[in-house]
């Protein structure tokens, strides 16, 4: 049968049984809540894990006759156009773009429904905090915004401010303060949140060893980065790593 022809059964069966796709004014306030960073409204999307027969419903599609297939399918579908759409909206490229594989590889190894939508979850929460995160409504000087920029393109390099006000070729005292001035924290703590930012992706979906992870990011080492860690999350990068295992073994 071609294309075409199938088409046309497709799109007739559906009008005859009054079945339609997600309206798209309900579809675009999904995505916008998400790459807004509104954490409540996210909430309140979230499916129920248990709720596996809202992939049967005509609303999203049937890409494969198999449903785990066709909630896999859904689920790169939806991780692909949020990645896309964050990064439109000011999240860092490859940091999004790793995420995203991070998520569609981990679900590619779950075998039950729950399971599928427990981290489908997870992954939305995970991007609306990302995008939360991000500087709202404020408009940085030309020199904040350079050296926001530098720091997050060399995030796995050992930078410190001297090489940022280098880079910009600006004066490291007068960069210091103007960067405390409009963002109100100082420039090595904003490097340093930066790394951790980073870091916790990988304690969450790998298996490399903190040491790995702290010469990764260029930190003089793994006790310092350690150090760096439990200051910016409140928890060693062991329990966050055990804490992150357990919540995803039992959601």
């Amino acid at each position: 049968m071609s294309m075409n022809k199938e088409l046309n059964i497709q799109l007739f069966e559906r009008q005859e049984n009054e079945q339609s796709h997600v309206e798209y004014a309900h579809e675009y306030g999904y995505y916008e809540n998400i790459a807004s960073g509104n954490i409540d409204e996210v909430i309140k999307i979230l499916a129920d894990p248990k709720n596996t027969d809202m992939y049967e419903s005509s609303e999203y599609g049937k890409l494969s006759k198999d449903m785990l297939r066709n909630m896999r399918y859904h689920f790169v579908v939806s991780t692909s156009l949020i990645t896309r759409l964050c990064v439109e909206k000011g999240l860092e490229r490859e940091l999004a773009y790793t995420l995203s594989d991070l998520y569609i590889s981990r679900m590619d190894i779950l075998n039950r429904a729950e399971d599928i939508i427990s981290l489908h979850n997870d992954m939305l929460m995970d991007f609306t905090r990302k995008m939360s995160d991000l500087p709202k409504n404020t408009v940085y000087s030309i020199h904040i915004t350079r050296a926001i920029d530098f720091v997050c393109r060399n995030r796995t390099k050992r930078i410190k401010v001297d090489d940022v006000s280098k880079k910009l070729g600006l004066n490291r005292s007068y960069l210091s303060s103007l960067f405390i001035r409009e963002t109100g924290y100082s420039l090595s703590s904003f490097i340093r949140r930066e790394k951790i930012k980073a870091s916790v992706n990988m304690l969450r979906f790998s298996d490399y060893t903190y040491a790995d992870i702290a010469e990764y990011f260029g930190f003089a080492s793994q006790s310092h980065f350690i150090q760096c860690f439990k200051k910016e999350t409140g928890l060693t990068p062991k329990e966050f790593r055990n804490k992150t295992i357990y919540s995803l073994s039992f959601s």
